[in-house]
């Protein structure tokens, strides 16, 4: 700080502006007391510094009684580093002498901060417009506070129009508070009528979940237009009536829906949670520690990692069914190549669960895709730890039988329901007592296993007791003629 009397001079420095004189490398000894501040402006204007006419614009009009207070923040960057400093000056009277105070504060780290929380609520808000599910964010009174770009486009509407506005002028069904809430939350949603900005209305799937705040409750709300699905429905219910392929297109439309439906269940939960990092990030980032910033980014990238993995499910079958996977024989020794992956869970899952590997015999060697193999040993370990909450044994076994290999993964879980054990492989299909748990999935790892098994010539079988657990059995043939080393 710096003391200048009415004509602009400085009379007085404390401590702090000395120190930061000498920082900089100032060698007088009086640290400019005497020197007209606003001279020291006017040449920092000549020197073409943007900041320093307004300062002294401002220090002239706090002594010709025009303002009483002047703040204004500037760069100040050294050769060595970057620094943000806020100038504020004040005016009192000191035995009838009018006064100023000149305060110069380095808010460098504050700045900093500043700009990486922009940065991150770009890179957020950049995801967040790049979701093809439109998301909002409402009040407990049912005004909308957040609306991405993708939930402009699916009502109509532009930039910043939705601000404001109040959930019933989306819905064609009457609000009425709670209630309304009350029917509409839960995690599968509902399919409902919604209202476009010209009054037109369109079939919609809506999601709506409660988020509890310091501040209070916000609820998020997860939309889709399902006009292009709801058109597809009533084609194929039509063409089922005249077509001899009736049931061909029967399948295909209930594997349409199943993935449909499973793809809404688990991007939900991950978009939510990103949603609300994002929220917690924008309206409470500058005044959040680094490690809850940490944590709300950390959670973003778990997330998006989590959605980048179901994608590539997805691509895995898609790209199975459609022109074949790639297969790269390699001859290895199934026992140490076994162990490894069981090793990795062990290290990860220990906790919970005791996973042993059991072989007596001392080398198997066999011929197989390592990648593709490995995808299928961890499908069946990760369902068997995933379908054991309550933690217990996992066994990976391995017993030489003549030019086969027979490999054992059981588990003491929940076991999988006599009803659903017929259409275990299929794509998409997930056990009653796996959806009704809320377990994560996307019924996608046992279709692939099973593929990836049968492209070594083998075969995979299971048995299961609901409540008890459940083994799954793969043979696999040491030198299957499918596979030939390159």
């Amino acid at each position: 700080m710096a003391i200048l009397n009415d004509h602009g001079h400085i009379v007085g420095v404390n401590r702090a502006w000395r120190d930061f004189a000498e920082y900089n490398g100032y060698t007088g000894d009086n640290y400019g007391i005497g020197t007209s501040y606003l001279d020291v402006c006017d040449a920092a204007t000549r020197r073409r510094s943007k900041e320093a006419p307004i300062v002294a614009q401002g220090i002239r009009d706090i002594i010709g009684g025009q303002l009483d207070e002047f703040e204004m923040e500037y760069p100040c960057h050294s050769p060595v580093e970057r620094r943000w400093f806020v100038v504020r000056v004040s005016r009192f009277d000191w035995y009838n002498d009018v006064r100023l105070i000149v305060a110069h504060q380095n808010v460098t780290e504050l700045k900093q901060v500043q700009i990486e929380l922009e940065s991150s609520s770009r890179r957020l808000q950049a995801i967040l417009d790049n979701i093809n599910n439109g998301i909002i964010t409402i009040d407990s009174d049912g005004n909308i506070e957040s609306a991405n770009r993708a939930a402009l486009r699916i009502f109509g509407y532009v930039d910043h129009e939705l601000d404001g506005l109040h959930l019933s002028d989306l819905l064609e069904e009457p609000f009425e508070g709670q209630s309304t809430f009350k029917r509409l939350n839960g995690e599968y949603g509902h399919e409902i009528t919604g209202v476009r900005k010209d009054g037109s209305t369109f079939p919609l799937y809506f999601a709506l979940n409660q988020l509890r705040l310091d501040d209070g409750t916000l609820y998020t709300c997860i939309i889709q237009d399902i006009t292009y699905r709801k058109r597809m429905e009533v084609a194929l219910i039509e063409q089922e009536r005249v077509t001899i392929a009736l049931e061909k297109e029967r399948e295909l439309r209930n594997l349409k829906n199943r993935f449909l439906s499973m793809m809404s269940h688990e991007l939900r939960t991950p978009l939510a949670s990103i949603r609300l990092s994002y929220d917690m990030l924008k309206k409470y980032g500058k005044i959040a520690t680094p490690e809850e910033r940490d944590q709300a980014l950390d959670n973003i990238h778990t997330q998006v990692e989590l959605l980048s993995d179901m994608v590539a499910d997805v691509m895995t079958l898609s790209r199975s069914e459609s022109e074949g996977l790639n297969i790269d024989p390699d001859e290895v020794d199934l026992i140490t190549y076994g162990r490894d992956v069981v090793e990795e869970f062990h290290f990860n899952y220990h906790r919970t669960h005791d996973i042993v590997f059991e072989c007596e015999a001392t080398r198997i060697q066999a011929i197989i895709d390592r990648k593709l193999l490995r995808r299928a040993f961890t499908n069946l370990l990760s369902n068997a730890i995933k379908y054991s909450p309550h933690g217990g044994r996992v066994a990976f076994t391995m017993v030489l039988d003549g030019d086969t290999v027979v490999i054992e993964i059981s588990d003491s879980g929940i076991g999988i329901p006599e009803e659903d054990q017929p259409r275990l492989f299929e794509p998409f299909h997930r056990a009653g007592n796996a959806e009704s748990l809320n377990l994560p999935g996307t019924g996608l790892g046992l279709s692939i296993t099973r593929q990836i098994v049968e492209m070594h010539g083998g075969e995979i079988r299971y048995c299961s007791i609901v409540n008890e657990g459940t083994t799954f059995t793969i043979r696999l043939p040491l030198r299957p003629p499918a596979l030939k080393l390159k």
